[in-house]
């Protein structure tokens, strides 16, 4: 199960990669908007990047609907001085945990 914080990190991958692509597609609109391209293939494709923006608005509320519904557990409690898992290293020889 993941821990909240997990799930927190996911939403706000999910949140950067929605409003990176949505910035590169309006960018490309704009562009193509702005005469960089003219003619039929020109609007087909100003047509086509609309409905890819649409979709993937879409699949992005999607995902991020799916990550808020997934039951997260709390993070785990340690008492004061207790290490967080096991040690990193080793301890020595004839030391005993």
């Amino acid at each position: 199960m993941a821990t909240q914080e997990q799930i927190a990190a996911a939403r706000r991958m999910i949140e950067q990669l929605r409003d990176q692509h949505a910035n590169d597609v309006r960018k490309l609109i704009g562009l193509l908007e702005s005469g960089a391209m003219k003619g039929k293939a020109a609007d087909k494709l100003i047509k086509d990047c609309h409905a890819w923006e649409a979709a993937y608005k879409s699949a992005f509320q999607r995902a991020l609907t799916l990550v808020e519904s997934i039951p997260g557990e709390p993070e785990p409690t340690r008492q004061p001085g207790q290490w967080p898992g096991e040690p990193f290293l080793p301890p020595p020889d004839g030391i005993r945990r």
